[in-house]
């Protein structure tokens, strides 16, 4: 590494340091942090390893420790993203550098790691003890033959944001990987991505976060201070829906055909023989725990 090269961890309230982030984040992935940062969400639930010229990131490999239930059991995780260098400096063994700061900070304090890769890096990924896993997806067809009612919520309202947040909080597992520390990850997509996509469903006091196309029902997550059946869920969005598929593992797999999940441009990896329930008990790692 270069002598004016410098490596630095979680310094996102540096603001010249986050907004080169920013920038290359934009550049590589088409994603922006800073409201993300502004409205307050960005801490210590995801820590930037990078390597940096003066304020410009040039390199970098974010972590994300995780508390995940694994059917009630409580597992540390930490997931690696935002893996990205800038075109001038690849080849240079930067990422190789990043993790292994990473993993010599993290090594022995944790259950396991994970991160999904894309199609042209498969290779470099086992190099650090990293092995591809499947993933899976639940999905079932459906029949509407009672509606509740699904009320589209706006997060710019001070109260509601307030609700949703509190929901979360206070909500019980709605599937057997819960993310148990997930607000804040849940804010990012709320906030942006998916800020059209929230409900409320007055029959449950549940909130969710789902899309519908062409009949197809994509739940990508609940929040409820009980377990909801995702049918009643489903039922919710009307006659319209004839298939129902979730970003998540469900509780009760009756009735779903359980696939390995394909179409996706990035590919599972994971390290540690506790993620081996990923591959033997067909678990997804849930949609809005991916950073």
């Amino acid at each position: 590494m270069r002598d004016s090269y410098v490596l630095r961890k979680g310094y996102q309230d540096d603001e010249r340091a986050r907004k080169s982030f920013n920038q290359l984040a934009e550049q590589i992935f088409g994603l922006d942090f800073e409201k993300w940062y502004q409205n307050g969400y960005w801490k210590d639930n995801y820590i930037p390893y990078s390597i940096l010229e003066g304020d410009e990131v040039l390199a970098n490999v974010s972590v994300s420790p995780m508390l995940f239930l694994e059917n009630g059991v409580p597992k540390h995780y930490i997931q690696l993203g935002t893996v990205m260098t800038c075109k001038t400096c690849r080849n240079q063994g930067l990422i190789r550098q990043l993790i292994q700061e990473i993993q010599k900070d993290y090594d022995g304090k944790t259950d396991g790691w994970f991160l999904f890769a894309n199609e042209s890096v498969l290779d470099f990924y086992p190099k650090f003890g990293f092995r591809r896993s499947n993933e899976f997806e639940y999905a079932k067809d459906v029949i509407i033959d009672a509606e509740a009612t699904a009320v589209k919520v706006q997060l710019e309202e001070k109260d509601e944001l307030i609700r949703f947040r509190q929901s979360m909080r206070e909500s019980c597992p709605q599937s057997s990987l819960w993310l148990e520390s997930h607000e804040e990850l849940t804010m990012f997509y709320a906030l942006d991505y998916m800020r059209k996509n929230i409900y409320f469903l007055p029959e449950y006091g549940a909130y969710v976060i789902a899309s519908l196309e062409k009949g197809q029902l994509n739940l990508h997550q609940v929040f409820a201070p009980k377990q909801v059946d995702v049918n009643r869920i489903a039922a919710a969005f009307g006659r319209e829906v004839k298939t129902l598929v979730l970003g998540f593992t469900p509780i009760d797999k009756q009735g779903f055909t359980c696939r390995k999940a394909g179409g996706h441009d990035t590919v599972l990896h994971v390290k540690g023989s506790a993620l081996n329930c990923i591959d033997r008990d067909c678990l997804r790692i849930p949609e809005l725990a991916h950073t």
